[in-house]
Formats: structure tokens, sequence, C-alpha cells
């Protein structure tokens, strides 16, 4: 599922960008984005989850799987303080994270929720145990 999401998100997470940088912000977002930046990151997103599922298709070993999913969480939780931090730094009034209407954030919002709905109203009918819903 990691995998086909991923495939997915080359077209999708553009989409999604527009969409949101078109009703979010007042200014022409979209018109002053680097494109070029974008498609090299979902490239290196890809073929660092390549690399993963090839190393875990090589590597048998429980230690090597631990570390990984160590390195991958310490990573993910970088990654979410760093663009957090970053998104509020410089910038003018309008356009930092906490100076939306609550609207903008059910917004956001919605789309985790209603996938976390589906996903398990989905995983339910076909009989999954519950930790494998998740």
């Amino acid at each position: 599922m990691t995998a086909i999401s991923t495939l997915l998100s080359v077209i999708l997470m553009p989409m999604n960008l527009l969409l949101y940088c078109k009703y979010a912000y007042e200014a022409d977002v979209v018109a002053s984005l680097d494109f070029n930046s974008l498609f090299i990151a979902l490239i290196i997103v890809i073929s660092a989850i390549g690399l993963g599922l090839f190393a875990s298709a090589k590597v048998h070993s429980y230690r090597f799987n631990i570390l990984a999913n160590k390195v991958g969480n310490y990573a993910g939780i970088s990654l979410v303080l760093f663009s957090a931090l970053m998104s509020n730094t410089g910038g003018s009034e309008s356009t930092q994270v906490w100076e939306h209407s609550w609207q903008f954030y059910v917004g956001v919002m919605l789309p985790c929720v209603a996938g976390l709905i589906i996903a398990n109203i989905l995983t339910s009918f076909l009989s999954l145990n519950k930790p494998e819903r998740v």
C-alpha cells in the first residue's frame, strides 16, 4: 500500500498542492512554485521507498528491521518538526499557519480522517484482525 500510494503521489501531491495553495493563500502562490524542486523531492521519496523495499526483501534480519524502523521514525518526526518550524519563519503575517480560520484546519484534516475511516471500514469488510486494520 505504501508503494502504491507513493506512486500515486506523483500525480496527487501536485494536484493537492495546487488546490490548497489556490484557496489557502490570497497571493498567487502557484505561480511562484518551483515544480522542478517538487518533482526532485518526489523522485527522492520514491527512490527511498524503493530502496527500503529492496533492503527488506534482501536482508532478513530482525535487528535490521528494528534499526530501519527506528531510523525511519526519527526521520519522520524530524521532517514534521522541520516543516512546522520552517513554514512559519519569514513571509508576511497572512501566510502564517495560525492566521487561518477554522475551515482551513478542517479542510486540511478531513482527507486524513476520511482516509482512516474508509480504510477501517474496508478492512472490516475484509475481516482483518483489528491490529491489521490500522
